[in-house]
């Protein structure tokens, strides 16, 4: 390297005597031609800088921060004769630092300066990058004579975001008083949590919870690259009584010889509970009935905010089909069979949502497209029809507890 620098000199100052004989025989005119040749022969002759290398991080490194510092080694070699005048061009070089995702995508990240010697310089990177994404970057150095060297192109890539394998609930809607199973599985998190009211969980794990109300639980996972989040939502359908079943219920028959053999107050699911003993014709039905009202008074059964029907029955062990009807105050009915519900002599909760009734009949005509006014519901019926196909018609018992509304939102009803 030396002998190099020296023959740079030497052909320099050579170049220097000619000019200086050329100025010395044909004056200005000469001048004029020797400056720019001078200019020439100097960017010519002046060494670039150095090719940026050693870079950090290093190429092709993975999980790298999303707004990390890129260092490198820079400078530039000394310039002989412009030295000495104190003109050298690698006394000042500057960097850009080009960064993207490809290499079409590839812009100036950040600038900074270095002198001449060997040392170690970085641009710091503040716009935070995108996570799970491989980057390029290159160093292009440059000195005030405008030469330039560029390193290499180096890759690394960014921490990828925490991901939520599964977030999961095994009932959408519950009873109140009721609790759900929530499980869960996290990958690439350093932290996970639940919320409302768990707090803190482990990556991957299950556990029970009781809502008091509809509530959506939300699971995020974190790590240094930011965040993830899952949330399952679950609906708590909370009871309102209708009817104790206590009492006060009438009687129904078919008029085809069906009949109501005993209807009676018995023990129920809390209280008493209403049960009917009955002689059904072939095809025949019975039930009771129960003209509904405002605690308050007089009035009719809102249940507008409401979203179904529950209650709790027992019988014995016949295939009688049970049906649950509602009456407005325009005379609709609408119904909701429970055919096929098996019958046990424990007590067993239906639900009967509105969303499964049938229009049955308006004002004594059937009509299937009439629109039910829940918000002003006049009476209910309970209707057991015969299903057994015996000659001779069947014979059973039923009996029915804690008639209440459900609904999935914390608004009261009116009753």
């Amino acid at each position: 390297m030396t002998d190099l620098l020296d023959a740079l000199f030497e052909a320099l100052m050579t170049g220097a005597e000619r000019a200086d004989g050329l100025l010395q025989r044909n004056g200005a005119k000469a001048a004029f031609l020797a400056l720019p040749a001078a200019v020439l022969i100097i960017y010519a002759l002046a060494p670039g800088p150095y090719e940026p290398d050693t870079p950090c991080p290093v190429d092709n490194t993975s999980r790298i921060g999303l707004a990390p510092p890129l260092w490198w080694v820079g400078g530039a070699p000394r310039t002989p004769v412009l030295s000495s005048m104190g003109l050298d061009p690698n006394s000042r070089i500057s960097y850009s630092v080009l960064l993207g995702p490809s290499g079409e995508e590839m812009e100036v990240a950040g600038t900074t300066h270095g002198g001449r010697e060997r040392e170690n310089l970085r641009v710091n990177i503040t716009t935070p990058l995108d996570p799970g994404t491989v980057y390029l970057w290159q160093v292009v150095a440059k000195n005030r004579l405008k030469k330039s060297r560029e390193s290499e192109i180096w890759t690394f890539s960014t921490r990828a975001l925490p991901e939520i394998e599964r977030f999961e609930v095994d009932r959408s809607a519950v009873d109140l008083g009721e609790s759900v199973n929530l499980s869960w599985s996290v990958i690439n998190a350093r932290d996970a949590e639940i919320e409302p009211g768990v707090g803190v969980v482990a990556l991957t794990g299950e556990m029970s919870l009781p809502p008091q109300e509809n509530v959506t639980y939300i699971l995020t996972a974190i790590n240094f690259a930011g965040e993830a989040k899952a949330s399952v939502d679950v609906a708590v359908l909370e009871p309102k009584v209708i009817d104790s079943m206590a009492g006060g219920w009438s009687t129904l028959e078919d008029g085809m010889g069906s009949v109501v053999q005993d209807i009676r107050s018995v023990s129920g699911v809390g209280e008493n509970a209403t049960r009917i003993s009955y002689d059904l014709v072939p095809g025949g039905w019975v039930g009771i009935t129960k003209t509904v009202s405002k605690r308050s008074g007089t009035g009719s059964l809102n249940l507008a905010r409401t979203d179904g029907i529950t209650f709790f029955w027992r019988g014995s062990s016949t295939g009688n089909a049970l049906e649950l009807r509602l009456k407005d105050v325009s005379g609709a009915i609408i119904g909701r069979s429970f055919e096929g519900a098996s019958i046990s002599s424990g007590w067993t909760p239906l639900v009967a949502e509105y969303e499964e009734f049938n229009c049955i009949e308006v004002v004594g005509v059937e009509r299937k497209d009439a629109a039910f006014n829940f918000g002003n519901v006049t009476a209910v019926y309970f209707i057991v029809r015969d299903r057994e196909n015996q000659e001779f018609g069947s014979s059973g018992w039923i009996a029915i507890d804690e008639l209440e509304a459900i609904s999935r939102d914390e608004s009261q009803i009116e009753i």
